[in-house]
């Protein structure tokens, strides 16, 4: 090997050191960031408020709280990333915790904590479609339990027909014996039995809270006097603390007007 080419080597040599240290300092300084902007938005009066909350076991009144703060600021990542460990403990919303943990991952690429975060999107999604899938079955077995009522039903109405015609007949014969005339406008026992009208199909609406809903905003949709949100509130006092108390993706019941 000539002077040049020993000389060249000793550089590269000595240069690997170095880059693969810039390198550790780089990455390091990445996840650093991360973590200093995590506990920055940690820090956040309402980040506060609703840890306060959880710790207290009022999961619905802290979720209330991210979900507010993220109506304000879509960009707290913290906040997602905080919504989306709430919802996985508390047994919320499946759909929309991977979609908070999936949003943490899109404005914190970099952390630290991605390995950890997809292996929680992967078991609410595995989680989700054992549901759909339980759920399927149990509407076709209820369908088959259905449609075996029906046919009972069928027959029982059947037994009842046949069973008014031999009273016909017996009180035909009773009638004929002893010579009772019968009124021209009675009725026969057939026409006289009392079918299953069906009920008639409800007026009332059950509808999805969007962004920006209110009672009032509601009233005035459905029944043209916004002054009428009294009425919806009333109807939904279970699942209401207060007429402010929607969140968006909440089922409102609508009464018949």
């Amino acid at each position: 090997m000539n002077f040049k080419g020993s000389i060249r080597k000793l550089f590269l040599t000595s240069l690997l050191p170095f880059l693969c240290a810039v390198a550790l300092i780089v990455g390091g300084g990445c996840v650093k960031k991360v973590e200093v902007s995590d506990e920055a938005e940690r820090e956040h009066p309402d980040m506060k408020k609703a840890r306060m909350l959880e710790e207290a076991g009022d999961s619905r009144a802290a979720r209330n709280v991210y979900e507010t703060l993220l109506d304000r600021d879509a960009t707290l990542a913290r906040a997602h990333l905080a919504l989306a460990f709430l919802l996985d403990k508390s047994g919320g919303d499946t759909v929309e915790a991977i979609y908070h943990f999936k949003r943490y991952l899109a404005l914190r690429p970099d952390t630290e904590k991605k390995a950890m975060i997809e292996s929680h999107i992967r078991i609410d999604t595995l989680s989700l479609v054992g549901s759909i899938f339980t759920n399927q079955a149990a509407v076709i077995t209820r369908m088959g339990e259905v449609e075996t009522e029906n046919e009972n039903l069928k027959i029982k109405t059947s037994n009842l027909q046949a069973q008014a015609v031999q009273l016909r007949s017996a009180l035909v014969a009773v009638r004929a014996k002893y010579g009772v005339v019968a009124e021209q406008d009675a009725p026969s026992p057939v026409a006289a039995i009392d079918l299953p009208v069906p009920a008639p199909k409800s007026l009332e609406k059950v509808i999805k809270v969007e962004k920006a809903d209110t009672l009032k905003k509601m009233a005035a949709r459905y029944y043209g006097d916004q002054g009428r949100w009294r009425e919806i509130y009333a109807a939904n006092k279970k699942k209401m603390r207060s007429p402010g108390d929607l969140r968006v993706g909440q089922m409102i019941l609508i009464p018949a007007p």
